[in-house]
Parts: C-alpha cells; structure tokens; sequence
C-alpha cells in the first residue's frame, strides 16, 4: 500500500506540472494561480500546496522536469560525455529535441516570450534549484577539464568564456527558432512549423554554427 501511494503522490506531482506548464503558456506565470491549477486537474488548491508550497519551488521543479525529460530523450545516445565529438553531438541533439518534443517546445517558448521575471522570483527559484541539482556550468566545466577534451582545444583559450559561449549560443539560436525572427525566414508552412526552407532544421543550425568561435581545433578531434 505505501508503495501504490508514493507512486500515487508521484503521478499527482506530475499532473500539477504538466497542468502548471499548460497554464503557464496561456496565461503566463504571474497570472496563474494555485487555484487555477488545482481546477485545470480536479483537485483542491490545498492538495497543490502539499506538493509545492510556493510559485518559486513550482517553477524550479517545473524547470527541473523538462532538463530531466531533454535528458532522457538525447541520453540514450550519448551516455556520457567523454569527447568533444560528444559534445557536439550533444548540442545538436539538444537542438533537435526543441524541434521535435511539443513539450520541450511549449516549455521553452514559455520561457524565452512569456515569463514575466522579477529580481525575488529570479533568486528564489535559483535557490531551490541550487539545492536539488549542480550549477550546469560547473558541470560544463569539468566536461572541459577532461583530457580527451582539453587537448582538442587551441593553446591559450579561456575555458570559462567558452563554457558560458556554448549555452548563450543554444538559447539565442532557440530563441531566434521559436520567435520566427524574420531575417531567418521561418518557413510556418513546413510539418513541424520550425524547418527552414529548404530542409534546414534548428540540429543544422546548430551543428553548422557550433564550429565557429569556440577555441576547438576543427577536424582535429572527433
């Protein structure tokens, strides 16, 4: 019986998150309340606040939710991170779950064009963060550290501007891919309503731009 109840209180967490995305991307975060999340899934706003007891900790979960889900859907195919060639697979696979995932999309549109941070919300939900997972970048920075990698790297760069290079590229390229920046000339007419004309997904612009200005040897280490 414990065990069907851990599994049921786990199922529920869930449905507040997915219902707490949901409502996110249509009216905003600021906009949605516990009481409006509590109804999209038919249950009390009391039962929202045994799982989370404030908008920060919901938000940092929510954020914690979808990483775990980008995990798991590019994992299989780079288990580990051992090479620079990895890396760049990673990115790319990175890129293409955007492209191909509703959710991850939905989440990452919310973020980039509909959250509404301010200064508490902002510390509040790193704190949480913080204590439930590493800093990404400390991660990215014994990625970097690796001997397999360090050595594909040109003498004298810098890792920590390159460790913060990477992820500012991800996210304005994702961000210019969601917002249909029109000097890219989106094609909306394409299935998934993200391609370029002429077949070039959101993984090529990545894999294409990866390349350039990262302080890697091209070519020299795959």
């Amino acid at each position: 019986m414990a065990r069907r109840t851990k599994e049921e209180a786990e199922a529920t967490r869930e449905s507040v998150l997915l219902a707490a995305l949901d409502l996110f991307s249509e009216q905003s975060c600021s906009h949605a309340t516990f009481s409006d999340i509590a109804r999209r899934i038919g249950m009390t706003r009391g039962a929202v606040y045994r799982h989370f007891e404030n908008k920060p900790a919901l938000l940092a979960a929510l954020i914690e939710y979808i990483c775990d889900r980008q995990r798991h859907l590019t994992g299989e195919p780079i288990p580990a991170i051992c090479s620079i060639g990895d890396v760049r697979r990673a990115f790319i696979a990175h890129a293409g779950v955007v492209a191909s995932d509703a959710m991850v999309r939905r989440f990452e549109f919310f973020m980039h064009y509909q959250m509404e941070w301010s200064a508490e919300l902002l510390i509040e939900t790193h704190k949480t963060l913080n204590e439930f997972r590493k800093n990404p970048l400390d991660e990215s920075r014994v990625c970097f550290q690796l001997p397999a990698i360090a050595r594909c790297l040109r003498d004298g760069v810098n890792v920590d501007p390159l460790i913060l290079t990477l992820p500012a590229f991800r996210v304005g390229l994702c961000k210019m891919y969601l917002g249909r920046c029109p000097r890219t000339d989106f094609d909306s007419r394409a299935e998934n309503g993200f391609d370029l004309p002429g077949g070039v997904s959101l993984a090529q612009m990545a894999g294409g731009g990866f390349d350039y200005e990262f302080g890697f040897e091209k070519g020299v280490c795959v």
